[in-house]
């Protein structure tokens, strides 16, 4: 017998075959997914004592955001004068860095994960992929991010942007916690958290930390994250002599467990640099717009077969839809070409590709047996019938975050009815401003 039932509705896998049923099913035991299919035959098969009714809707894998910055939501509609602001780099220097990220604290890092995971979840992004930026508090800050995330009952990566642009001791600080973070969760079997060892940037770090810290990565057998290619050629090139990723091949700290963000000044050769490597890909196309800082060769690099995947940074709205929408978009007015980017494919960039971006594949995605029940049914409103063939147009056309009405993570309700079952809305969205007003106040801003 089954824990959960899902059953009727519209259940595309997001396997291999792609296949979608009209009236499916999905037979859940624990946190695994035991059998998909068509209603018929999978009721035959089992039976549960939670039965949950899909008919009309859509069932589809949780969303998967392979970067943000959680904390960051504290700078949503900080009252700042951007017209002093002339570039990317002014943005982070005369305003990111001294006023957000450096005003961060513990309680900041809790309540703002709990709220801006909680609002992921709630639009059907299941898994995030995070990187705490805290440079006043980091021992011990990424037990703030689990400690919300395991509240919230969602799934996380999480890790520390270490960087030397403070200091020699903050640089050494921000790794430490990334080992010890990974170490903790490493062993924690079935978790829904687990460790990465984050850097922020080449251009903020020596060609000696990147090395440390591939050779740690390495040994621990930890993924990085790090971002790349989001500030212009020329800064890299007048500190190293070469761009951010030839950078990284020379000092070897490329390899098939690197998910590079941003990943915007990209010429082909070192698209190729990337292909040779089997480096994955986070687009943050709406973040990559405010910071005025250009438009990925996302196309190019999945061309290559590249493995692309979207973030947002948490900017703007949470909603991974949208995000998903926007590349479909974007990518076909840079190209002034509308065939770019199908609506499949775009899918998949927050579904299987992200799912292989964090080396994943194995456990989320998609829905197939063996893989763990983290799904979201959807209440679509959409003029049109809800037939099979037009399961990814659907999605990109009409569904919105605010249209899911159920999510499983880990074969548990944690969306239910549109409400987040294990957290209380109202006290998240009290703390969180009460949180991001003291950081205004803190950084002079109100």
């Amino acid at each position: 017998m089954a824990d959960i039932l899902i059953r009727g509705g519209l259940v595309g896998t997001q396997d291999a075959q792609r296949r979608v049923f009209a009236d499916g099913a999905i037979a859940i035991e624990g946190n695994r997914i035991v059998a998909i299919g068509t209603r018929a035959e999978i009721e035959a098969a089992h039976s549960a004592p939670t039965i949950i009714d899909a008919s009309g809707k859509i069932v589809a894998p949780g969303l998967i955001c392979t970067h943000t910055h959680m904390p960051s939501v504290v700078g949503h509609n900080m009252p700042v004068d951007f017209s002093k602001f002339r570039s990317f780099m002014d943005l982070l220097t005369k305003w990111w860095w001294p006023d957000v990220e450096e005003q961060t604290t513990y309680d900041s890092i809790y309540w703002t994960t709990l709220w801006a995971a909680g609002k992921m979840l709630k639009t059907g992004t299941t898994t995030v992929c995070e990187m705490v930026e805290a440079p006043s508090v980091v021992g011990g800050c990424l037990d703030k991010s689990a400690e919300a995330i395991g509240e919230l009952g969602s799934r996380a990566v999480i890790c520390y942007e270490s960087t030397q642009r403070i200091d020699e001791a903050n640089a050494e600080a921000g790794i430490n916690e990334n080992v010890r973070f990974f170490k903790k969760w490493k062993d924690v079997r079935e978790g829904r958290v687990t460790g990465r060892i984050g850097v922020h940037t080449a251009f903020t770090t020596s060609e000696e930390m990147l090395r440390r810290v591939r050779g740690i990565a390495t040994d621990l057998g930890a993924g990085l994250v790090i971002h790349v290619a989001e500030i212009p050629p020329a800064m890299l090139e007048e500190k190293y002599g070469r761009t951010a990723p030839v950078v990284l091949r020379d000092t070897a700290f490329l390899g098939p467990d690197v998910l590079a963000v941003h990943c915007i000044h990209m010429t082909p050769e070192e698209i190729a640099i990337w292909k040779e490597h089997d480096v994955k890909v986070s687009h943050t196309p709406m973040s990559n717009m405010l910071g005025g800082s250009g438009v990925a060769p996302m196309v190019e690099m999945l061309a290559q077969g590249i493995t692309v995947s979207l973030g947002h940074d948490c900017f703007f709205t949470l909603d991974l839809f949208q995000y998903v929408r926007m590349a479909y978009l974007l990518h076909k007015v840079h190209h002034h070409n509308p065939g770019v980017i199908p609506a499949f494919q775009a899918i998949d960039l927050a579904t299987t590709g992200a799912a292989k971006a964090l080396q994943m594949e194995r456990e989320i995605g998609s829905l197939e047996v063996g893989k763990k029940a983290d799904i979201i049914i959807i209440q679509p409103n959409q003029p049109s019938p809800l037939l099979p063939q037009l399961f990814y147009d659907t999605l990109i056309n009409d569904v919105d975050g605010a249209d899911v009405e159920t999510v499983l993570v880990d074969g548990k309700v944690v969306v239910k009815d549109r409400k987040l079952v294990n957290v209380d809305e109202e006290e998240i969205r009290r703390k969180v401003v009460e949180e991001t007003t003291a950081l205004w106040k803190r950084s002079g801003a109100i």
